[in-house]
């Protein structure tokens, strides 16, 4: 079976982000045996300096043919116009030098409406949608947005979202019967270190760990502040904040005026290999997060072993039980400072070994391209 998985990007030296779980679902299902090719289609602005132009390369292993086209933000019927004729353009290229694909599967309905405005889907070639987007919240979501939404729900064979949360959104703004199929999580980078072995680290039940982009959306500001006000309880209590954004200058001048005693060290990105040493010396994880269509982070903390605390967010709530971490009762000052209470205080009690073992059952890229060769066969076979 020949899949093709349409992306908005692959992982760059500039970039090492952009497209990861894209990437990381295309090289699954190439491990278990299918044929598959990434097409890219990466449409941001000039300012986003990069190669324009179509060509082929390999990226992990992974064939991909990628356009690049400086269109940046458009008025939304001019955005979807010339977002067909790129994808037109990128699939033409494709096709030309891969062939035709059995199934395409593309992630963010963005990409999957400009497949069907380009005539792609017209073919009879069955389309599979992963709806990852953040922006589709109820009263949040621009029009440009809603519109590519409805286009590709319309088209697709099948419809996935990665979180219970995203499903009832598509359900209830745009008529989707949408299953829920999480992203990947790398189970080897993050998997457990025993502390015995000789690359091992002991858990530090005293230090939390935070991983995510410094926005407002992340909330990593209340979550300093709670960490910050809790010191008072926990004296010993320390939190290491990775990532960067708009908000560094903020925390940076909050920690400088109420955290005297350095409790919180903001690390700036780090690498995932980084990411996963970290969170082997860490004893919980926590971020305080507004709105999460999934929510990777906790999952690669559960992949590692390390209990999570959590906000109602979304996507947390599918796969962070008792057992595995708190969630808090909600946003406000002090359910936040309940939960991260509470957290502390179970936090020796956690049992780290049926963490792992079992967000690795749920999370690997095995079980993951297996349940997804499953869709695919389906809609071939229907």
């Amino acid at each position: 079976m020949y899949v093709l998985v349409v992306s908005r990007g692959v992982p760059s030296a500039s970039d090492p982000l952009r497209g990861v779980f894209e990437l990381d679902q295309a090289k699954a299902l190439q491990d278990a045996g299918l044929r598959v090719v990434m097409a890219v289609l990466d449409a941001r602005s000039v300012r986003r300096r990069r190669r324009f132009g179509m060509r082929v390369t390999s990226v992990e292993g992974v064939d991909v043919v990628r356009l690049d086209v400086p269109l940046g933000r458009l008025p939304a019927r001019l955005d979807h116009a010339a977002h067909a004729v790129a994808m037109g353009r990128l699939w033409r290229g494709t096709i030309r030098r891969f062939g035709t694909p059995d199934v395409v599967h593309a992630h963010f309905s963005r990409y999957a409406a400009a497949l069907a405005r380009a005539g792609v889907t017209a073919s009879g070639i069955p389309l599979v949608l992963t709806e990852h987007d953040s922006h589709l919240r109820p009263g949040e979501t621009t029009r440009l947005r809603a519109e590519d939404c409805r286009v590709a729900v319309g088209a697709a064979g099948r419809v996935l979202a990665v979180s219970g949360a995203l499903a009832r959104i598509l359900a209830d703004g745009y008529g989707a019967k949408a299953e829920v199929v999480p992203d990947m999580v790398d189970v080897d980078t993050f998997a457990p270190v025993s502390s015995d072995s000789s690359d091992g680290r002991r858990r530090d039940l005293h230090t939390l760990l935070s991983v995510g982009n410094l926005i407002e959306r992340k909330g990593m500001v209340q979550l300093c502040r709670t960490v910050i006000a809790a010191g008072r309880t926990f004296p010993a209590l320390r939190l290491r904040v990775i990532g960067d954004g708009p908000q560094r200058g903020e925390l940076e001048a909050l920690l400088s005026a109420e955290d005297p005693d350095h409790r919180i060290t903001l690390l700036g990105r780090r690498s995932r290999d980084q990411i996963a040493g970290e969170l082997a010396g860490a004893g919980g994880f926590a971020l305080f997060s507004r709105w999460e269509t999934f929510g990777v982070a906790y999952a690669e903390a559960l992949v590692s072993g390390t209990p999570v605390l959590a906000t109602p967010c979304g996507g947390p709530e599918d796969f962070i039980g008792p057992d595995a971490g708190v969630i808090t009762d909600g946003f406000q000052d002090g359910q936040l400072r309940a939960g991260l209470t509470d957290f502390l205080e179970r936090l020796a009690g956690f049992d780290t070994d049926l963490i792992a073992r079992s967000a690795a059952g749920r999370f690997s890229p095995q079980a993951l391209a297996e349940r997804l060769e499953g869709i695919y066969r389906e809609l071939l076979e229907g």
